[in-house]
């Protein structure tokens, strides 16, 4: 039995699948995300994890199975699971305009996820401050290194407060030093509660710490 003073978890999923015309992306996919926590989704590429990035947070369609999160069931009302969670990155489905400065990618944001604009810099400068992202709000997202980029999608995906924020690719482009980094930033963001789940190829920079999502089967296409 759980203990009273144990919060429920932030998400629960219990064999989700999904499967396209083009055939499975993933399958058999169970996890119990507790509140402030960090999760590496992790496999090589083709193994669908960013698809389940997408499921996990109510904006990907066809997929069966049971998910729960911060108490809602994302499968039948996933509009109210895109309310409540933030993604950061996804491929190249979501994810800052090169082009934009950062303070233009605060603004964009904001409208996007209609947050709080009386908040949305404090927000940003508190998120980035605990990443340890310290560049002028006038570079260019485009100009950042792959490593402060990671930072500024987390940063931005704080704007609008969310118990869940997903990302993908933390390796992209960074080495197992910067991922380790990034990861150490993120524990630091769990710690305020928040939960919040990565995808990886590098296992080696994941510390101890992280939960894991394992996706190693890569299905056909």
């Amino acid at each position: 039995m759980q203990d009273d003073e144990t919060p429920d978890p932030v998400l629960v999923a219990k064999n989700l699948r999904l499967e396209t015309g083009h055939g499975v992306v993933f399958d058999g996919v169970t996890t119990e995300v507790p509140r402030g926590a960090v999760v590496a989704v992790t496999g090589k590429a083709g193994v669908g994890k960013s698809a389940l990035l997408l499921a996990l947070t109510g904006r990907m369609r066809g997929v069966t199975g049971e998910l729960s999160v911060d108490g809602n069931d994302a499968l039948r009302h996933p509009g109210r699971v895109r309310k409540i969670t933030s993604v950061a990155r996804i491929d190249d489905l979501v994810e800052p305009e090169d082009s934009l400065s950062l303070e233009d990618c605060i603004t964009e944001r904001t409208l996007a996820d209609a947050a709080s604009a009386r908040s949305r810099m404090a927000n940003y400068l508190h998120t980035s401050t605990l990443l340890g992202l310290d560049v002028p709000l006038t570079t260019l997202y485009g100009d950042l290194s792959p490593a402060d980029q990671v930072r500024a999608a987390i940063s931005l995906a704080t704007i609008r407060p969310a118990p869940l924020i997903v990302l993908d690719d933390i390796d992209r482009e960074t080495t197992t030093l910067e991922q380790g980094d990034l990861w150490e930033g993120l524990l630091r963001l769990s710690d305020e509660g928040v939960s919040i789940i990565a995808s990886t190829s590098e296992r080696t920079a994941i510390p101890l710490s992280v939960l894991s999502i394992e996706m190693d089967t890569p299905h056909a296409r």
